[in-house]
């Protein structure tokens, strides 16, 4: 029997020895769901590079200095592939993210400009109201489930932003989103069954396009504007490469700045302390916001060997996949001091969270924007709070690790002198 499918008091059971662990190691491992923290830590000090036999195999790089080195040699770590196990939505590879090479570098000069600090500063005003706009009726309502009320619909409104569509187009978004991650995914059986699975969205933003285009780009400075005026080896983007880079956008984009969001309010709600700090020291935020995205440790990707390579004595050959979890080396001991433990005045957060190297995230600059606004706006409004009694966060370990719900109560905690 399959010991990662046993129960024990209704909860899973992890295999018996630390080699097990690491043998049988998947993000979508049923007891390493509600926290992979510890977990980790273990297969890490078991070795620098352990192997999974999940999804048919791959290896796992389990230290910071090991994880970077592997980002920076970007011709020897694909990145055609960066799932496991990995599934292709789309026919085309996504741009740039699947690209490497030449062909990976032409295509990000092209685009970085789009996300570029301007960019996000011209739009943060407009971040700023959705954060007020989502966060004023919590206050007046005196909870939320915070995962649906705010952490999915922060990120899916400012990506509207960015792109130019209109924000009353956020729910019709968020269903064909959820549909495609809650049903058409786990459902597909096949290629044609997944491609069909995502033309929903493709159709959602190929017509978003198509209204552009009709009403013109000039003085207009949304992506998908800069997308129709852009040219890439001397001609004119196509409709399905327009496409394709704002479905890569989106799914690089909005799951990982809702957990994100999601994990860093459950640290701040379980941390009365810590909420005063911000509140007491607003100025300190971008400092804060950086120490809490090393800490609350998410998205892990994958890499396939172009060439066999040697790393602490173990050989990976081509063709070999490897699994990369960036947000887990925010969390060595070799990296950072006391990693387990949240200090805003830790002296450097030179963390991987966006990743290093060629392939490090385009819109790293608009996540820390959603993740400063959000902690500005919402503890100008609602300067304490906590986890609902009587509730707990529902956790998940997937390639992006977050919480899929999170109830909180506005106030602080009644102290048992008070209550009486």
């Amino acid at each position: 029997m399959d010991r990662t499918a046993e129960q024990h008091g209704g909860c899973p059971v992890a295999p018996g020895t630390t080699e097990e662990r690491a043998r049988r190691w998947s993000t979508y491992q049923p007891w390493l769901q509600a926290d992979p923290i510890g977990p980790w830590h273990e297969i890490r000090e078991h070795g620098p590079v352990v192997r999974s036999e999940e999804f048919g195999g791959y290896w796992i790089l389990t230290r910071y200095a090991d994880l970077e080195w592997a980002a920076r040699n970007a011709d020897v770590f694909s990145s055609a592939d960066i799932g496991i196990p990995n599934r292709q939505i789309y026919k085309d590879k996504l741009i740039p993210i699947q690209l490497d090479g030449d062909e990976h570098r032409t295509w990000r000069q092209a685009l970085s400009a789009l996300f570029n600090p301007g960019v996000v500063n011209a739009i943060t005003p407009q971040i700023r109201q959705a954060a007020v706009d989502a966060i004023e009726p919590i206050a007046a309502r005196g909870s939320c489930e915070f995962v649906e009320d705010f952490a999915v619909r922060l990120p899916a409104e400012t990506f509207l932003i960015n792109f130019g569509i209109d924000r009353s187009h956020l729910p019709e978004l968020l269903d064909h989103k959820n549909w495609l991650r809650r049903e058409g995914l786990p459902n597909a059986r096949n290629d044609e069954e997944l491609h069909a699975a995502g033309r929903p969205l493709w159709e959602f933003f190929s017509a978003a396009v198509d209204r552009r285009r009709a009403e013109g780009t000039e003085g207009r400075r949304d992506v998908i504007s800069s997308l129709l005026r852009a040219e890439h080896g001397g001609r004119p983007l196509t409709q399905d490469e327009i496409v394709n880079i704002i479905l890569m956008t989106m799914f690089a984009s909005l799951d990982t700045s809702n957990s994100l969001l999601s994990m860093v309010f459950r640290h701040l709600a379980e941390h009365p302390e810590a909420q005063r700090t911000v509140v007491e020291e607003p100025d300190r935020i971008p400092a804060m916001a950086e120490e809490l995205i090393r800490h609350e440790a998410m998205v892990s990707t994958a890499r396939v060997v172009t060439r066999d390579v040697e790393l602490h004595g173990v050989k990976m050959r081509a063709g070999d996949r490897v699994m990369m979890s960036w947000g887990m080396a925010g969390l060595d001991p070799e990296a950072f001091e006391d990693a387990d433990r949240v200090d805003f005045d830790r002296a450097s957060v030179r963390h991987l969270a966006f990743g290093i190297g060629p392939h490090r995230c385009l819109g790293m600059h608009l996540a820390r924007r959603i993740v400063k606004v959000a902690l500005e706006e919402w503890h100008a409004r609602i300067p304490a709070y906590r986890i609902t009694p009587g509730t707990a966060p529902v956790a998940r370990y997937s390639p992006i690790r977050g919480l899929d719900r999170l109830d909180l109560t506005v106030g602080a905690a009644e102290t048992a002198g008070a209550a009486r």
